[in-house]
């Protein structure tokens, strides 16, 4: 049995750093060509914001799990804070570049969708700080599982697109008069709210699993 689970977190680690990958990919070489947001010219500093702010949700997603390793913060409770802080600081960056990015999303269902997920990111990683400078450490680690389910809202955004793309077709009787380019116009409108929803979901679930006795 605990093969099988083990397998199958292996599989979600593999398909969510691929879709992180996939996101990273375009903004490797600074090229604002390449950009999968349009960029305003309007507004210079656009690029350099986008850029911080997905270099650092990236490494955040790529070191945020190590502060769920149980050996590692019983054992060495040092490296555990030392992780930690870097990750929030990782966060508080990506949050407020994230915020100052979204306004310029060009949809406004987009723009709320990415104001709404910077601001959740940015508070449930305050409150994770404050419960640990307060020592509350079983509420610590609850608000941090919420903030890493912000971290990973992205990669799940895009490993649910194609169930909302098979969605919209089964809605539509298997076709879209303005084909592809049409389906995924609306698909990527709300694929983030998806994405945003699910993992709260899956984080309150987790939370409520292993801290049932706290809760009770």
């Amino acid at each position: 049995m605990k093969s099988k689970v083990g397998i199958l977190w292996g599989l979600i680690v593999v398909l969510t750093l691929g879709a992180a990958g996939f996101a990273v990919a375009p903004y490797l070489t600074f090229d604002s060509s390449l950009s999968r947001v349009d960029i305003h010219p309007s507004f210079p500093p656009h690029y350099p914001l986008l850029l911080v702010h997905i270099w650092c949700s990236f490494l955040a997603l790529l070191i945020g799990w190590l502060q769920f390793v149980p050996g590692l913060r019983k054992r060495r409770a040092d490296i555990h804070r030392l992780f930690g802080r870097i990750y929030l600081g990782l966060v508080a960056v990506g949050g407020l570049t994230g915020l100052t990015v979204g306004m310029f999303a060009t949809s406004y269902v987009r723009q709320m969708a990415f104001l709404t997920l910077g601001f959740l990111w940015l508070f449930t990683a305050w409150k994770g700080y404050r419960k640990a400078r307060l020592g509350r450490f079983d509420e610590h680690a609850v608000w941090m599982i919420r903030n890493y389910s912000m971290t990973l809202v992205a990669a799940s955004a895009r490993l649910l697109t194609p169930l909302c793309i098979l969605i919209y077709l089964a809605g539509h009787g298997g076709q879209s008069s303005g084909g592809v380019a049409a389906v995924l116009k609306q698909v990527l409108e709300i694929n983030i709210w998806v994405g945003l929803a699910a993992n709260l979901v899956i984080a309150e679930w987790v939370v409520l699993s292993r801290f049932k006795r706290t809760f009770k």
